[in-house]
């Protein structure tokens, strides 16, 4: 099968999740993707809790498949000697150190655009590589703060509120993934690498585009809704309701249909007084009685249980979805036939499952072909194929500059995760 990214080779030095799901795109799509790693400890996420197993966290995985590991010192000479000769013949060097640090260790753009003119070198931070915050730790929580998205977030009860994940994490991480591929879409037409620049301020922003472009040309703001409104200016018909069963789901029938307030008036079963009602029957009437809609709607639907009441709306064409909990979520039949999931066998875990690749290719798919990898698995591999003799690499493990499970394996000890 061919891959859409085969024969690209990453230097990947990322950590967490803002950088390692950047790089696991590509990899689920033919990239080479080697992992520089600290010798035995690897990355920091590898030991997020909880864990599979010691040392194998779901987490970590969870961004990490696709892919090979080395572990070099690149604080010694001869390991950054070894990260530059591996970057002669690399596509990508991609960190997501704060900025400067690259620099630091004699691996930034100066160092590798001299030995590789055609070398895309690419940075995550927290908020640019330069300006007045440069120096400041990048975190997604922070950027949700500064970026004005948990101020729009949340409501008028509750006040800001963060999402439920670390989403800025995953978007600036999919906007990395986007600059490293067009950055080789141009070196296509250029012949030369470039530096790719992403960060989590500007993915925190970009994330509500819409309501910053009218806020910009306009002046409108956008207050925080009251408790059971999706969002500020939208009526009852917009909003998360709960069934007569503790269970949630989302009503959306503020678009799509005409008469949108007798359809779930109707389908929550209220008076034809109440269906009929002339103060509901425009956007604007419903704007200025949203609390009275809201409460009529919320008391006729916890008389039902949800999929009763869901059935309901669908029956008026109301367009509803339900709040899904993990339980729910993975045996959704919708979840189910996306093929979603996937599964892999990783010595000394055992059986793990991975959320796979959102986007689908009808020549070119996405698939797995590693599972995580040991730390340093792949020294011998990939020192062998740039051109190091067996004795330079055994030279290289008695100075301390590479090392690996592997290694500690044929000593007689276990993997670090066993």
């Amino acid at each position: 099968m061919t891959d859409a990214f085969e024969g690209i080779r990453i230097l990947d030095f990322t950590q967490l999740e803002q950088g390692p799901s950047a790089t696991q795109v590509l990899a689920d799509f033919g990239a080479e993707v080697i992992k520089i790693e600290r010798i035995d400890v690897g990355e920091i996420g590898r030991n997020q809790q909880p864990l599979l197993a010691a040392g194998f966290s779901p987490h970590w995985s969870a961004t990490n498949r696709n892919k090979k590991s080395i572990t070099v010192d690149v604080k010694s000479d001869a390991g950054r000697a070894l990260i530059l000769d591996l970057a002669r013949d690399a596509d990508i060097v991609a960190s997501n150190f704060r900025p400067g640090v690259m620099d630091r260790l004699g691996l930034g753009w100066e160092q590798l655009s001299a030995v590789n003119p055609r070398i895309i070198v690419a940075y995550a931070t927290g908020y640019g590589l330069s300006g007045p915050y440069v120096h400041r730790r990048g975190q997604d929580l922070a950027a949700q703060a500064v970026s004005g998205l948990m101020a729009l977030t949340g409501t008028v009860e509750s006040g800001p509120v963060p999402t439920g994940t670390f989403m800025i994490d995953y978007l600036a991480s999919m906007q990395f993934a986007q600059g490293m591929m067009i950055a080789l879409a141009a070196r296509e037409r250029t012949g030369r690498g470039q530096v790719v620049d992403s960060n989590l301020l500007n993915a925190a922003i970009t994330s509500h585009l819409q309501e910053a472009a009218t806020y910009l040309n306009t002046g409108q703001r956008f207050p925080r809704p009251t408790t059971g409104i999706a969002h500020p200016g939208n009526t009852a018909l917009y909003g998360y309701y709960e069934a007569a069963d503790g269970l949630w789901f989302t009503l959306i029938g503020e678009y799509f249909v005409d008469h949108p307030w007798q359809r779930a008036a109707r389908a929550c079963g209220l008076s034809e007084k109440d269906v009929n009602d002339p103060r509901f029957q425009t956007v604007e009437g419903l704007l200025d009685h949203t609390r009275e809609t809201w409460q009529l709607l919320a008391e006729a639907i916890a008389k039902f249980p949800r999929e009763e009441i869901m059935a309901r709306f669908e029956a008026e064409d109301v367009l509803v979805a339900p709040v899904n909990d993990y339980d729910g979520l993975f045996t959704d039949p919708q979840v189910v036939h996306n093929e979603l999931v996937i599964e892999g066998d990783v010595d000394g875990v055992g059986r793990v499952k991975w959320i796979g690749m959102p986007i689908t290719l009808s020549d070119t798919p996405a698939r797995l072909r590693a599972v995580p990898p040991k730390i340093g698995e792949h020294n011998e591999e990939v020192f062998i194929s740039a051109g190091l003799a067996e004795e330079r690499i055994a030279a290289l493990k008695n100075a301390g500059v590479i090392g690996s499970e592997s290694d500690r394996e044929r000593g007689g000890n276990g993997p670090q995760w066993s």
